[in-house]
């Protein structure tokens, strides 16, 4: 699932420096932004299968590689 995540990651932010800090926080870092949540949310259920709208989850959710996994393995 990590590799996965990884990927959508890197496509929606379009750097591949994510990999080397699973921690970054991608808001902070200016990588992610409320645009690139919805394409996030759109490859995840791509992916996945799993809908989800942008309320389901909180910004801290998505802000890092190991927090997206995370919520999603609660899923």
């Amino acid at each position: 699932m990590q590799d996965k995540v990884l990927d959508i990651f890197e496509e929606v932010t379009g750097t591949d420096e994510i990999r080397e800090e699973l921690d970054l926080d991608l808001f902070e870092s200016g990588l992610l932004d409320s645009l690139g949540i919805i394409e996030v949310l759109l490859k995840i259920e791509e992916i996945f299968g799993i809908k989800l709208q942008p309320t389901d989850l909180e910004r801290s959710d998505m802000a890092t590689v190991n927090n997206l996994v995370s919520f999603l393995s609660k899923r």
